[in-house]
């Protein structure tokens, strides 16, 4: 077997030399041509991949404003602190002034005074009822100072030396004792003044009921001792007493709600002026859910009056509640002083029209925040401390349930393809391929124009009819019921590869509507998705003697 392969090689390689070296003149081997042309067709596959709607909101979510509920629906949410307050920063307890005075016909017929020897002291005995005023329809029961003082004046025109003593079983110093202060009248001339002041930090006063009023009462003690002179027509003894810069550690008692919390204004909203687009948006149930956290002993309703949507027109639209407004604010009671007790209210489409506001596209929103007493709990018996706080925060609440009627994008970009030029010789015909399955219940209408330095426009990059991503199919609810299939192919033979070297700018139109051309409500949960297939088609034209 070896042998005979042998032969027949030999026998191959004698042929080949008899062709190419004996009677060449037969085989005129110079004309033949060392040109060779080859047109390939290349596929290119260059993206395929799948997104979901949560991927997508995530890529814009730098701000952590996007969250899902556990069925995976979408929600924006914004949250921000629309009251703080410390009791410590209002001026609850005003500034109060207490007058007494002596005349001259009490003393002057007074028959102990008349029969008295010179150097005898003769004492006069008043006693007054005051209240201390807070501010609004507040009732005090008894409050427990913080700082502040107390200033007392004496001014005495009797010709008598003597001790004006002021005191009250109702303030109690902080060792417990009854308040108690004297000034010494030290001129018998007709012309003395004086004055006394002390704090009245960690002092109590408590207050008794009499009609519908709190009081308290304070004892006047006139020491006058008889110098001999007679008690003269007009002359008097006047006492002026001043509680100053009055704070408290705590108070009891009855607190006017109006007094504590009272918020207003008006609020502009520039999303709706900055994208008019946004008047096309409409959503079906946006919230506020109101947190609040009180340990004001204070239980009390709270009224959100007066709001109003100003649209661009000046068309206004009231907030009307349904149902669980006024907001009922729980406090701690007398049992709880110094606990927090929270509450949660919710604003949305259940409950309000807060919705239709929402979808007047309002410029502006007034708004007025008011506390007002709770008619459902009959014993108002409130407190206060120095340390109680009110909060409440708001949460802007936005489920991607909505619709969109139409959104119009216009963008021009600058484009160039560079020094090189586009070898026509070569390439004979380009194919962009985009083939989506999308879930998502949104419609893309998209056209790219191809404009040159002078704005002419030379081409358009989509030749095919129909959206360029079509909306999924959703039921009566706006849940996915199918999703939706396309595939695109973008040509770009000689003459449009030839248009590419004059393009100067790419004019981009796009238009976003959701299903059903925005009739209906749609919903965008996380689970949704959008796949897609990107692929290059390429016809080449190849030449041995062009290369």
């Amino acid at each position: 077997m070896r042998r005979r392969r042998n032969f027949a090689f030999m026998g191959l390689l004698v042929m080949t030399l008899v062709i190419t070296s004996c009677n060449k003149e037969y085989f005129q081997l110079d004309k033949l041509s060392d040109e060779m042309e080859i047109t390939p067709n290349v596929v290119v596959p260059l993206i395929h991949g799948s997104m979901s709607m949560g991927d997508i909101v995530a890529l814009f979510d730098s701000a952590g404003y996007v969250g899902e509920f556990e069925d995976g629906l979408i929600y924006l949410a914004y949250s921000d602190t629309l009251v703080n307050l410390r009791v410590d920063t209002l001026d609850l307890v005003v500034d109060d002034y207490y007058d007494e005075i002596y005349l001259s016909p009490e003393i002057g017929s007074d028959p102990v005074f008349i029969s008295s020897g010179l150097g005898d002291t003769v004492h006069f005995l008043k006693s007054t009822y005051y209240s201390l005023d807070i501010k609004g329809e507040s009732r005090l029961d008894s409050i427990f100072f913080k700082g502040g003082q107390i200033l007392i004046e004496v001014a005495s025109t009797f010709r008598h030396r003597g001790v004006m003593t002021i005191s009250s079983e109702y303030i109690r110093d902080p060792g417990g004792n009854d308040y108690s202060n004297s000034i010494e009248i030290t001129s018998s001339a007709g012309d003395f003044t004086g004055s006394v002041n002390h704090s009245l930090d960690g002092y109590l006063l408590e207050t008794i009921k009499q009609g519908d009023s709190s009081v308290f009462r304070v004892d006047y003690d006139l020491a006058l001792i008889n110098s001999g002179n007679p008690i003269n027509p007009g002359e008097s003894c006047g006492i002026n007493t001043s509680m100053l810069d009055l704070g408290f550690y705590s108070l009891f008692g009855y607190v006017d709600p109006a007094e504590v919390v009272s918020e207003g204004g008006e609020q502009e909203i520039g999303i709706f002026s900055d994208y008019p687009a946004l008047s096309h948006l409409k959503l079906a149930d946006p919230r506020i859910n109101i947190f609040t956290e009180s340990s004001l002993g204070i239980p009390f309703e709270l009224t959100l009056d007066s709001v109003i949507a100003t649209a661009e027109d000046m068309s206004t639209l009231a907030l009307e509640f349904y149902e669980g407004h006024p907001f009922k604010i729980p406090a701690p009671s007398l049992s709880q002083v110094g606990e927090t007790i929270g509450g949660e209210f919710n604003i949305n489409n259940q409950t309000s029209n807060f919705h239709e506001l929402l979808n007047l596209a309002p410029h502006s929103l007034s708004y007025r925040l008011t506390g007002g007493i709770d008619p459902d709990i009959p014993d108002q018996n409130h407190f206060l401390l120095d340390t109680s706080r009110f909060m409440l925060e708001a949460e802007f609440l936005i489920p991607l349930d909505l619709k969109y009627t139409q959104y119009a994008l216009e963008d021009t970009l600058e484009f160039e393809i560079g020094g090189e030029r586009i070898d026509t010789a070569l390439v004979k015909d380009v194919q962009l391929k985009v083939r989506t399955v999308n879930e998502l219940p949104i419609e893309l209408d998209l056209q790219l124009y191809l404009l040159d330095e002078s704005y002419l426009v030379l081409d358009s990059l989509f030749e095919q009819e129909g959206a360029f991503l079509p909306a999924s199919v959703v039921d009566g609810d706006g849940l996915l019921l199918s999703a939706s299939e396309q595939s695109h192919t973008v040509k770009f033979h000689t003459e449009k590869l030839i248009k590419l070297e004059h393009v100067r700018y790419i004019v981009v139109v796009a238009r976003l509507v959701t299903s059903g051309q925005g009739a209906q409500y749609v919903k965008f949960y996380s689970q949704y998705t959008l796949e897609f297939e990107i692929s290059l088609h390429a016809s080449l034209r190849i030449n041995t003697q062009e290369l």
